[in-house]
């Protein structure tokens, strides 16, 4: 019988030779350290549904149905933009199309012994007026994180890092010093400067005058958050983070197990609102205009249990990642599908840690330098604030971006659960005891899940996200940054211009 000692010995060690700890090279999925070793944490391996998308991008083709439906509006997707633009089309006649078996996109919640968790979206900023005006329509409210985020180094956690806590970190003086004077130069430039002439540049070369354990730091909130290492972000997402990283001047709020509590509840007033009119676990693989000019009508073809289906529709909103928006799209003109081709995705699997009794939780969000995955959340932090029962079960969601190269390794089980077993291992390294706390560890795997705000994109934004005839663009990707918000306000946008298009009053 394989112990946990067992797992120590051969993760630990086979981790320290992977050329990305933790994580196998793209090339070399990972295998067993021996024949059938088992993954004794690693039990809940679930994902998107990869399928249906894959055989999109790869030519699939299927017989053409005659149309049997019709609705004024058909919205494709079902994540936040998606079931947004629903909900204010909710008295028209608009039909919502999504591939998963529930709504949500990358604020699902997941649970475990009465412990919610999240395996995306974390929380939300009271600055975001459009999504605490949509939360308070629905009659729901997060609640406001409490404390400032820990910096983990050598399993010791500082938090306040970018202000006075600083001066606990175990650096040189003038690092110390860097990482306060970063956060009141970056915050100036964000205030003051245009923001197009701050997106144009990178923010790493923003980061170039102070020590290189800034640049360290940011390579890795920068994929948790939107998907981007200093080098690939835009210069004003960069500075404009400095506003809520760390300890936060714009507060955050958010919900047992994280933003899926904020998408449950605009899935439950919106579900039987519309009822039938909402179709899940169906795949749209086409989406054709018809006519030209005002009187043009849009086909969406679709799988339902595999048979192909088309439905009529007068405007679609289409709340996907542009990347698949340009695959599904008929009759693009080639310089607009280059530019949603350009459109970058991080690819992120999210693990939850469930313990058997409480575990490391110093703060809300717990950031690393030295391991695979880049930050923590304590799951039940919004209800106990690290000062819960000692014995309660509860969980870590452990957020483990990868590069873009290393998307593949997603679709390899193996390598997938070798993760969990890095997971495991860094937090053991960090918090001795945790390991023996762990009953299992819960994955979701996500490929396109967060777009990349790189420099200039800006500038192209809006160009980007331009209707097509009388097919119109929601998604957060529509937006200059990945989160909820950008989700509602693109949403909006889209709905504005439909309801224009069709001559609908708002």
């Amino acid at each position: 019988m394989r112990t946990r000692r067992y797992f120590l010995k051969t993760v630990m060690l086979g981790a320290a030779a992977s050329s990305f700890p933790g994580c196998p090279p793209a090339s070399a999925p990972a295998r067993p350290t021996e024949p059938e070793a088992p993954h004794p944490l690693g039990k809940n391996l679930g994902s998107e549904r990869f399928e249906p998308c894959h055989a999109v991008r790869d030519g699939g083709t299927w017989a053409s149905a005659p149309v049997t439906a019709t609705c004024d509006v058909a919205v494709i997707g079902g994540g936040p933009s998606g079931m947004t633009a629903a909900w204010r089309l909710r008295e028209r006649d608009v039909m919502l199309l999504e591939k998963e078996p529930r709504l949500g996109g990358s604020c699902l919640l997941d649970e475990w012994q009465g412990v919610k968790m999240s395996t995306g979206g974390a929380f939300y900023t009271e600055t975001e007026t459009a999504l605490v005006g949509l939360l308070k329509e629905l009659g729901v409210e997060g609640t406001r994180v409490k404390g400032a985020d820990s910096l983990v180094i050598g399993g010791q956690p500082v938090t306040d890092f970018f202000r006075d806590g600083a001066d606990r970190l175990p650096f040189p003086q003038r690092v110390r010093d860097d990482f306060k004077r970063s956060r009141d130069e970056m915050l100036k430039l964000y205030r003051t400067r245009p923001k197009e002439e701050l997106d144009a540049q990178r923010f790493s070369d923003l980061l170039k005058p102070y020590a290189p354990e800034l640049t360290q730091f940011w390579n890795r909130f920068g994929p948790s958050n939107w998907g981007g290492g200093a080098s690939e972000t835009s210069g004003y997402v960069g500075a404009e983070a400095y506003s809520w990283a760390g300890d936060s001047e714009d507060p955050r709020r958010t919900f047992p197990g994280g933003l899926g509590g904020a998408a449950e509840a605009l899935a439950a007033k919106l579900t039987p609102k519309l009822g039938s009119r909402v179709k899940t676990q169906v795949s749209v693989y086409r989406v054709e205009t018809e006519g030209t000019g005002a009187k043009a009508k849009v086909v969406v073809r679709y799988l339902e249990n595999g048979e192909p289906k088309a439905l009529r529709a007068g405007a679609v909103i289409l709340a996907v990642p542009k990347y698949f928006a340009r695959h599904v799209l008929t009759g693009l003109d080639p310089a607009r599908a280059e530019l949603l081709k350009a459109t970058r995705y991080a690819p992120y699997p999210v693990f939850n840690v469930c313990l058997k009794s409480a575990g490391p939780e110093p703060a809300y969000d717990n950031w690393f330098l030295d391991e695979p995955f880049t930050d923590f959340i304590s799951a039940d932090w919004i209800v106990h604030a690290g000062r819960g029962p000692a014995e309660r079960k509860t969980a870590l969601t452990v957020y483990h971006p990868l590069p873009e190269a290393q998307r593949v390794l997603l679709l390899a089980d193996e390598a997938v659960l070798a993760m969990a077993d890095g997971v495991a291992a860094g937090l053991e390294k960090h918090f001795p005891g945790t390991l023996e706390k762990i009953e299992e560890i819960r994955i979701f795997r996500r490929g396109h899940p967060m777009f990349i705000p790189t420099p200039g994109h800006l500038k192209v934004v809006e160009r980007v996200a331009a209707p097509v005839g009388p097919v119109f663009f929601a998604h957060s990707d529509s937006s200059y940054f990945p989160a909820f918000v950008s989700a509602v306000e693109a949403a909006e946008t889209a709905v504005g211009q439909a309801s224009k298009r069709l001559g609908f009053s708002r």
